[in-house]
């Protein structure tokens, strides 16, 4: 079963994971697609079909996630506003 944070805690996990590659774009990129080159075929294939599912996703997901946050902070700040009337 999948905790209801699994897809945050992996996305976190994921952007820390990126960052530690290096200290510029250039050098993470350059690290990460030395450890991809160093993989086997069929390991490379599956990463290929990973990256290109969440690329496809991603940037409609984080629009949505931008809207559903802002809603989330409008929702607490009025319930707060009504608890304090």
């Amino acid at each position: 079963m999948v905790t209801p944070n699994e897809f945050w805690l992996a996305l976190h996990a994921l952007a820390e994971a990126y960052e530690a590659e290096g200290l510029s774009s250039d050098e993470r990129s350059e690290n990460i697609m030395n450890q991809l080159r160093r993989m086997p075929p069929t390991v490379r294939r599956q990463v290929l079909i990973d990256m290109r599912q969440l690329s496809n996703h991603l940037e409609d997901l984080f629009a949505t996630a931008c809207t559903t946050a802002y809603d989330a902070e409008r929702d607490e700040q009025l319930q707060a506003q009504g608890k304090a009337s």
